[in-house]
């Protein structure tokens, strides 16, 4: 009980230091939000660290790997040395000179070592012939080990015109509509100035008769 109330002095007195109650409500919403971002990229940051790469996590964003993957799904990336990426793993790669748009998600039919470099050819389940070119080590961002089905959908949206509209409209509602409804509890005579109000009055009234 004496720890708990410590650390309720203790806050008591950082709100007082900071002034924190005579803070704007956008002001504390935008420090909230802040916080709360903060902790999501620090616990991101954590994942990427735990996974071995900087993309963990990544959407599908075509056919080409129907009916094992679909548009939309959220898959979980772990990164691998070479010689652990087997035939039939789905791994992730960039490829800047086939396909600039971002990471391909494909899956390993074969692989060449030649002169102890890894190469490795991939393919769509859901294309025709193999992808053009072999894919180096460098190139893989690593390997799909769960999958999330239509997750990824969200992320799919915010990156359309609508899902950026929605987005801000969001954010800045957040924001304001706080400092709104405080202002309206500001203007808003309590219970007891009302009754006061009343009282005073009747007695005019009292009086005038």
């Amino acid at each position: 009980m004496e720890k708990i109330g410590l650390k309720g002095h203790i806050m008591e007195k950082i709100r007082q230091k900071i002034q924190w109650d005579e803070k704007p409500e956008f002001v504390k919403t935008g420090f909230l939000l802040f916080l709360v971002v903060g902790a999501t990229l620090g616990g991101y940051g954590v994942f990427m660290f735990a996974m071995g790469t900087t993309t963990p996590i990544v959407v599908v964003t075509s056919d080409s790997m129907e009916p094992t993957l679909y548009r939309g799904d959220l898959l979980i990336i772990q990164a691998r040395e070479p010689d652990q990426i087997a035939l039939n793993d789905i791994v992730v790669y960039q490829d800047e000179v086939w396909h600039s748009d971002g990471p391909i998600v494909h899956r390993v039919v074969e692989i060449e070592i030649v002169e102890g470099d890894y190469y490795y050819f991939t393919k769509g389940d859901n294309n025709p012939t193999r992808d053009p070119y072999n894919r180096t080590y460098s190139e893989i961002v690593g390997v799909v080990v769960a999958t999330i089905p239509w997750l990824g959908n969200i992320s799919l949206f915010l990156r359309t015109p609508v899902g950026i509209v929605v987005m801000v409209g969001l954010f800045v509602a957040i924001l304001v509509l706080p400092e709104i409804f405080s202002n309206d509890e500001d203007e808003e005579p309590s219970s007891t100035t009302k009754a006061e109000d009343s009282q005073r009055e009747e007695s005019l009234s009292s009086g005038t008769d």
